[in-house]
Order: structure tokens, then C-alpha cells, then sequence
């Protein structure tokens, strides 16, 4: 309930209140990180479209779904599949999310070489 609120308010870019944040500040840090990252997609989702002149109606076409089921997508609350950001980034011919790799080094091993016919010797004590 008090996250549907939040993101109500968000969604219609009103004021922060310091009600409202301490609301936002109860919810789950693990929700509230993907709903944040819901609407990041919706933002750039919108910024394809208005960058090419386009719609959520000709979105809906390109993707033969009703305008409504777009328009429920672009509230924010949607879950979106990687199969429907994929659908979309196709029908856009634009990218929506980018999958950063993250370098990490491989740890390099030093082997002794030894033989098999080399008897071990114990440390002196």
C-alpha cells in the first residue's frame, strides 16, 4: 500500500515531502531498488520514443499489443521480462538496457616443477 503511494507520486513528478520520504524509507531497500529500475526503463523507453517522433500507440502497433497494455507498462510498476525489453529494443531499433561486465583480474598460480621420481624430503626441524 505505502509503496503504490510512492510511486504514485512519483510517477505524477510531484514535490518530495518529507512524509513521503520517510514512507519511501520503510520499504524494502531490495523493492525500492526495482522499482526504481522499472522506471529507469520507462524513462528511456520514453526518450526512444520521443526522440523518433513516436508514441505509445505506434509502440502498441510495432508490437501488436493494445494501447492500454502500453500504457500500463509506462507507469512504472511493470515487470518487465527480458523477452518484452528485447521485443521492444528490436521494435525500436534502439537499445533500453546495457549489461556492463564488470574486469576482474584471474589469479595467476605458480607451480613448483617437480618430477615423480624426486623423493620428497621433510623440513629439517
Amino acid at each position: 500500500m505505502v509503496l503504490s503511494k510512492i510511486v504514485h507520486i512519483f510517477a505524477l513528478g510531484m514535490k518530495k515531502s518529507s512524509i513521503i520520504e520517510a514512507r519511501r524509507k520503510q520499504v524494502n531497500p531490495l523493492v525500492r531498488q526495482n522499482v526504481e529500475l522499472s522506471f529507469q526503463i520507462v524513462d528511456r523507453i520514453h526518450e526512444i520514443l520521443m526522440a523518433k517522433g513516436l508514441k505509445q500507440k505506434d509502440l502498441a502497433m510495432m508490437l501488436g499489443k493494445k494501447e492500454a497494455e502500453i500504457s500500463k507498462w509506462m507507469r512504472g510498476t511493470h515487470n518487465f521480462t527480458i523477452d518484452t525489453i528485447v521485443s521492444i529494443e528490436k521494435a525500436l531499433e534502439a537499445p533500453i538496457l546495457q549489461v556492463v561486465h564488470q574486469e576482474y583480474e584471474t589469479p595467476t598460480y605458480e607451480f613448483n616443477n617437480m618430477m615423480a621420481c624426486e623423493p620428497l624430503t621433510p623440513p629439517e626441524p
